[in-house]
């Protein structure tokens, strides 16, 4: 069994958003909840540290860092109609972002083999200065460019199988040959971006992967886009570690969007990204909540994705049976790519 580590902690329920909003604490008390009534061999329950100022800065302006730390203590501002903030919620996204930033620690360090975040707020809509779609700082970006500035890494891979773009992720990394993104997301869908012709540019071109896919695709057409296109060019590129924005609501049940991806699938994306991980960097691979909405999904996606964590990497990956609904855009993705990538 490989060694995984869950980064968690119930302060995570101290953001409140409002009585009615999706991204609710509940979220996270149901992925505790079962975390911690698994058996399986190899788990390491860390707790996260807040990020610090400095960290913070590796991705986000000062100023707007500022503005997100005077809510602090406020009984509710609104950045936009979707991300408000509570007295609570400035440290609970230091604790979000500096969570992620101990799952790297602790899979760079070889305490473990990798690595599941199980953090909130969100991050990965969040721009450089605006915080937006539920998220208030990019954990995911941050653990990025932590891994590049402060760790010496060269090349860092974030694949993204959110129901949403990460727009924020993207715009930070979009001229930049550092860091691969990769995306699957409903689209048209919130926030509107995420589009094939949306490679990078500069020394950035190539390095962004968008695969926009249309309501109701699930895990035959998910798997095809990972086999045919994402996991070749990951390939290619050699991660040194691997981070996951690994929102669950691409669920079925998911109330927000309109796709069909399983547990099997998410187990599925899993197992390839961990082959890839173990093929590039020595399994250095740590997966971080993002989105999912729906308290059963959530809690029974997270397990599927924990439980495959913890298997080697040597076990067999299924070809993805059917999906070809999601051809003509895996071709169109191909011919829109730089040709940095071959891709044999």
């Amino acid at each position: 069994m490989l060694r995984t580590a869950l980064v968690t902690d119930r302060r995570y329920l101290n953001h409140h958003p409002g009585r009615v909003h999706p991204e609710r604490p509940e979220r996270v008390e149901a992925m505790i909840e079962m975390a911690e009534g698994l058996t399986r061999d190899g788990l390491t329950f860390l707790p996260p540290r807040e990020a610090t100022l400095d960290e913070l800065e590796l991705c986000h302006e000062r100023d707007y860092i500022a503005s997100v730390a005077r809510t602090a203590g406020l009984d509710r501002y609104a950045f936009d109609a979707d991300t408000t903030t509570s007295p609570e919620s400035y440290r609970t996204a230091l604790l979000a972002a500096g969570g992620v930033l101990t799952a790297a620690e602790a899979v760079l360090e070889g305490v473990v083999d990798n690595g599941f975040a199980i953090v909130r707020p969100p991050g990965h809509h969040a721009l450089p200065a605006r915080a937006m779609g539920f998220c208030l700082f990019n954990n995911v970006a941050i653990a990025a460019a932590w891994l590049i500035q402060r760790r010496g890494l060269k090349r860092v891979a974030v694949i993204d199988w959110d129901v949403h773009h990460g727009n924020g992720t993207q715009d930070m990394f979009y001229y930049s040959a550092d860091v691969l993104y990769a995306s699957t997301h409903q689209f048209p869908h919130y926030p509107g971006t995420g589009s094939i012709d949306e490679i990078g540019e500069g020394p950035g071109e190539g390095f962004t992967v968008n695969v926009p896919m249309p309501a109701t695709f699930g895990d035959p057409e998910y798997l095809r886009a990972f086999d045919e296109l994402i996991i070749p060019i990951c390939r290619e590129f050699k991660p040194e570690f691997v981070l996951v924005s690994a929102g669950f609501d691409c669920h079925f049940r998911d109330p927000l969007a309109s796709m069909r991806v399983t547990e099997n699938g998410f187990l599925a994306m899993t197992r390839r990204i961990k082959r890839l991980a173990a093929e590039c960097c020595e399994s250095r691979m740590v997966a971080v909540l993002e989105g999912g909405y729906d308290l059963k999904a959530l809690a029974d996606s997270g397990q599927a994705v924990i439980e495959e964590l913890g298997r080697e990497a040597d076990e067999p990956i299924a070809p993805a049976a059917d999906g070809d609904r999601v051809m003509p855009i895996i071709e169109r993705a191909k011919n829109a790519r730089s040709p940095i990538w071959k891709m044999d």
